[in-house]
């Protein structure tokens, strides 16, 4: 097996040897992958230290800060803002989104071949493998209305006096621009996950786990695959909660208590490469049963605030079997 990130290189688990075979290439190609983008983050600071040292400081004022969102009218010919605003909000909120996204990047401990590996398992399976990005688009949205305005504040067309119209503004495009900057990096941590698509709305996102230390014995817990499913219900849902928990029971998943900060119920599954496909399909499996014995309304709200959760309602439900999670064809694969 040839050792490069030019080229996607064929993981095997068969045995002990190709096992820790393909755990080296993993382990190369993520550093390979660490440095390349650490010199992108590098390049991206070197741009922006060249630009604040030959750009910046040369016409910065003492009180530039100050005058940047005063309340003082602007001539068309005055000098009121001694920096071209559109260019520097556009280094300078761009050097922060990739620095994050690079490090993130760095971080991030899927490799090109081991992408490649859970695809072709999804694919075998029957599901698509993807990897959902939000960021990116995010940023160029917010940033692109954020360019326009200053666009307009450098050619005078919107000029700010003492009017609380105009403080308003203000302050509530300086409130933006904070949102504009922090959003993007949020969803880089939150949003950016590698996925398979079950159905509309159904998931089940892969989060690597991976140890860096090198090992004389091959350990296979040092490379594994965390599943998770898409948000299932409130953990506040007593027939959901009832529901998951029968599920997990019998499946033997994982069952995490949800945090404060994400106060929702998740299926999770805990895999290593060489049987991913039995256990992704083991989530799969009860993301199915979910779908056929969840239910959630108004009257079975009020029926749980009044009384304990009844074990019944653990049962199949009765509907059209034509909108299933497993196809027939999955199940005998």
């Amino acid at each position: 097996m040839r050792n490069s990130l030019k080229s996607v290189v064929e993981l095997k688990f068969e045995d002990e040897q190709s096992l820790e075979d393909s755990v080296k290439i993993i382990r190369s190609e993520y550093i390979k992958k660490a440095i390349k983008s650490l010199m992108y983050i590098a390049i991206v600071l070197s741009v922006a230290l060249t630009y604040l040292l030959y750009g910046y400081l040369p016409y910065i004022e003492s009180n530039f800060f100050t005058n940047l969102l005063a309340t003082e009218s602007f001539s068309p010919g005055g000098n009121g803002f001694p920096l071209n605003l559109t260019l520097s909000w556009t280094l300078f909120s761009t050097c922060i989104f990739l620095i994050v996204y690079f490090f993130r990047s760095s971080q991030n401990k899927f490799t090109p071949s081991l992408i490649k590996y859970i695809e072709q398992e999804t694919k075998y399976a029957g599901f698509e493998f993807i990897k959902k990005i939000e960021s990116v688009g995010l940023f160029m949205v917010l940033t692109a209305v954020s360019i326009a305005i200053f666009f307009y504040i450098d050619l005078r067309f919107i000029q700010f006096n003492n009017t609380f119209w105009s403080i308003f503004f203000q302050h509530s495009f300086f409130f933006y621009l904070l949102v504009s900057l922090v959003l993007p990096i949020v969803f880089i941590y939150r949003n950016d996950k590698f996925a398979i698509k079950i159905k509309d709305n159904v998931f089940v996102l892969c989060n690597l786990h991976y140890n860096l230390r090198k090992n004389k014995n091959y350990d296979p817990s040092l490379l594994g695959i965390i599943l998770t499913s898409n948000r299932l219900c409130s953990k506040f849902d007593k027939s959901g909660k009832y529901v998951y928990s029968k599920i997990s029971e019998d499946r033997w998943l994982l069952r995490n208590e949800p945090s404060t900060m994400s106060p929702f119920l998740h299926f999770e599954e805990f895999s290593v490469p060489f049987n991913f496909q039995k256990q992704f399909l083991n989530i799969v499996l009860a993301l199915n049963e979910w779908e056929n014995n969840y239910v959630s309304n108004l009257a079975s709200m009020n029926y749980y605030l009044s009384n304990s959760f009844p074990s019944y309602k653990y049962e199949m439900k009765k509907s059209d079997k034509s909108d299933q999670l497993i196809y027939l064809k999955f199940l005998n694969h």
